[in-house]
């Protein structure tokens, strides 16, 4: 019988193993490494998601009423049109931004005037007894000669 070597020496002088080329030492050294394994999702608080609701909300408001100021209502309204301005007495001259006006049916009980005249520019003039709307800016100077149905 033979009596193993002591601890710590290499009785047979054998070299250690080489590392694998493709991996950790000891593992498949035909793997190769993937892309690293993706961060735990955090959980969407509540005041960040109302955060995001807010935002769009407003965003969605300011659009429309630039919408409807610039390319609706009176920005779109021809001679024999009826409008409906939600809050403007409308007498005299009435400029952007006082009334709201949108286009509705001349035989609506909301038609409050009727455009009686477009011109270009914001210089029209209007005869009595007509209100004058005028709006203008990008270009799109106009005013209505507006014909008060109440």
């Amino acid at each position: 019988m033979t009596t193993p070597p002591p601890p710590g020496t290499n009785p047979y002088n054998q070299q250690p193993p080489a590392p694998a080329p493709y991996g950790p030492q000891g593992g498949n050294p035909y793997s190769v490494p993937g892309p690293p394994a993706p961060a735990p999702r955090r959980p969407r608080s509540v005041k960040g998601v109302l955060k995001g609701v807010v935002s769009l909300v407003v965003i969605g408001v300011v659009a429309y009423g630039g919408y409807t100021t610039w390319f609706g209502g009176a920005a779109t309204a021809d001679a024999g049109d009826c409008l409906h301005a939600g809050n403007a007495a409308a007498t005299g001259v009435i400029s952007v931004g006082d009334p709201e006006f949108e286009i509705v049916d001349c035989g609506d009980s909301k038609a409050q005037f009727k455009v009686a005249s477009r011109q270009s520019g914001t210089d029209g003039n209007c005869d009595e007894p007509y209100s004058r709307y005028t709006q203008g800016g990008s270009g799109r100077d106009f005013t209505l000669c507006l014909e008060r149905l109440k």
